[in-house]
This record gives structure tokens, sequence and C-alpha cells, in this order.
């Protein structure tokens, strides 16, 4: 736990240097804090990867994979190797074996992929990389990024999927292929309409009627499932097996604070940028995905599907627009308490998800 708030500690401190330093009086210092972060951020993976109790069955499968030359060779499908792991998954450990049979590298050769992909969209959609870290390193990292291998690397289709979502066939084209590594991400293809302009009293609608569906307890997914007679198909297609995953659902606690809180603010500052005519294609994008999060969470209260794992393809986006106006538009004399909470958020998940860890 001290390990993971150090390594935090640490990004917040190149944020604050970031956003309050004119210029650098050593040019180099930029590229040796980069070497640097990347360092830190690999052993603090190993260090969690020792703990994160998926890991031992990733190796287990790794071993059984054999190269894709020997699949050739042979005459075998990958399916022969491990039937119960996606095609996609399969076919990148077959062909890493052609280089190299080492796990442990594998697993850099992971989080090297990531870590591009991330830095890759946030310069797609010009966001402050030293905004962006800390909320990743906060919410996402110490669990998703480091022990959900096969979703978080669907995750990075997901967000190259953000990065050509103007050409709706290659945003399709990207969540199917990431379907061959994580199931999961199928559900990203309703994210399709983020990057449009639309009228927030239709999302101000939908809320309320989430909220409704909160405070009174409907479990409208299930019914609409059950109504329709498709359950099978959602067996099927393991959207059921999220939904049905047994954990409790914490009524009125501090997740639905946090949403609730959440689309507020994220209004305020909407309504803010729009007012200074700031509202661009790149954060309004980072709204929707941030709104839609909140909203399905709303939705989906009776089932862990969102709040445990779906919710981690989009969990960031909130946090992402809020930093942006704390660190890059926000004026006011307040902008040091609205930095200082947005730092206190982000050690309290960060302490919520080395709990999830241990």
């Amino acid at each position: 736990m001290l390990f993971s708030i150090i390594v935090l500690l640490y990004f917040l401190i190149i944020q604050f240097f970031a956003n309050n330093t004119k210029q650098y009086s050593y040019k180099g210092l930029p590229y040796f804090v980069l070497f640097l972060s990347f360092i830190i951020l690999n052993i603090f993976r190993i260090y969690c990867q020792t703990l994160f109790p998926d890991i031992p069955n990733y190796k287990s499968i790794f071993e059984t994979i054999q190269p894709i030359s020997f699949v050739i060779k042979s005459g075998y499908g990958l399916e022969y190797y491990d039937a119960d792991v996606e095609i996609g998954f399969r076919v990148l450990i077959s062909i890493y074996k052609l280089f190299s049979n080492n796990f442990y590298f594998f697993l850099f050769f992971i989080s090297l992929i990531e870590l591009s992909v991330y830095y890759l969209f946030c310069k797609k959609y010009k966001i402050s990389i030293v905004n962006a870290f800390p909320i990743y390193i906060g919410l996402t990292y110490l669990t998703f990024q480091i022990g959900m291998l096969r979703q978080a690397l669907a995750f990075c289709f997901f967000l190259f999927g953000l990065i050509y979502i103007n050409r709706k066939i290659v945003f399709i084209l990207f969540i199917l292929l990431g379907f061959t590594f994580h199931r999961s991400i199928l559900f990203c293809i309703i994210l399709f309409w983020t990057d449009k302009f639309v009228n927030r009293k239709v999302l101000y609608i939908i809320f309320l009627f989430s909220l409704v569906l909160y405070i009174l307890k409907i479990d409208i997914i299930n019914n609409f499932v059950s109504f329709i007679g498709i359950e099978d198909t959602f067996q099927a297609a393991r959207v059921g097996f999220y939904m049905n995953v047994d954990r409790p659902n914490s009524y009125l606690g501090i997740g639905f604070w946090e949403r609730f809180i959440s689309f507020i603010l994220m209004n305020l500052v909407y309504t803010e940028l729009s007012r200074k005519n700031k509202i661009s294609k790149n954060n309004n994008l980072i709204y929707n995905l941030g709104i839609s999060v909140i909203l399905l969470q709303m939705i989906f209260f009776s089932s862990p599907t969102i709040t445990s794992r779906l919710r981690y393809f989009i969990v960031i986006f909130p946090s992402i627009f809020l930093s942006e106006y704390i660190y890059s538009e926000c004026k006011c004399r307040f902008r040091w308490l609205y930095q200082f909470l947005f730092i206190i958020y982000l050690l309290m998940y960060l302490n919520f998800q080395a709990t999830y860890l241990i």
C-alpha cells in the first residue's frame, strides 16, 4: 500500500511542477523524468504482479501455448493449446514465442503496449500527459492494467477505436479485434455516438430516469432480458456471467454519491467551458464518455457488470475531464483547493484499489 502511494505521489509531484513551471532550466529534464517514470512504473508493475492472483493462471496459459511456427508445422489450431482463452490472446502469445519464452518479459511487453497506446490516445485528444498519468495510476493501473491482462489489452483496442471514432466502420473493427482478447469490450460498441454534440437536456432526462431506477431499485436490464426471452443468448455471450457475479450492491453507498457528485461537477464544468467557447470535439468526447460511465453505473446498479469490470473501460474519463479543467482552464482563486481535493480523491481511490489487490 505504501509503495502505491509513493508512486502516485511521485506522478502528482511531476504534475505540480509541470503545471507551475514556465520553462525548464535544463532542456533534457523532461526526457530524464520520462525515463525515470518508465523505470518506476515497471518496478511498481513487477511488485504488484507478484501479488495479483490471476498472474499464475496467465503463466500457466503462456507455458501451454506453442510458438506460431510450431502450430503451423504440427497442423493443430491454436484452440488445441487452450480453448478457454480468447483467440487473439492466444495468437499474441504464439507470435511472441517466436522471439522469446520468457513469461516475465511478456508481461513487460504487454505493459509497454498499454502505456504506449494510452500515450497515443492522450496525444490525439490533446490531454496533458502529466494530468492523465496520475489518473491512470490512481484509478486503473493497480488492478486493471497490471492484472487483468486480456481485458487491459482489449482496452487498448477501445482507445484505438476512439482515435478513429469519426470513421464508424474502423471504430467497430477495432472493437471486434478487441473482442478476440476479451469479450467484455463488446459493450463499447454502444459508445459509437460519443464524438457527437448531444443536447445536454437529453442527458439530464436519462440521468433522472436512471436515478428513479436506482432509488426505486428497478432492475430494468434483467427484467427486459427476461421479458424478451434472450437469457440464453446473454449467457452465451458471457454478459450474464458478469451480471450475476455474487457481489453485494452498496445501496446509496459511496459509489452512488461519487457518481451523483461527478455528474453535477462535469456539467458545471461543461457549462463554464461553453460560456467561454472552449468546448471542442476533443473535450466533448471525453465529457460524453465520462457521462456514459456514470449513467451506465446507475442503470446497472443491481449488477456488478459495470461497477466491477466493464466500468474499467471508461472509468478514467470523468476524472480526465475534470482534471483538464482544474489544471488547464480554471483561473479562480480556489484553484489550489480544487487541486488538493482532486489529489485526495485519487489517493482514496488508490487505497481502494490496493485493498482489492491484497
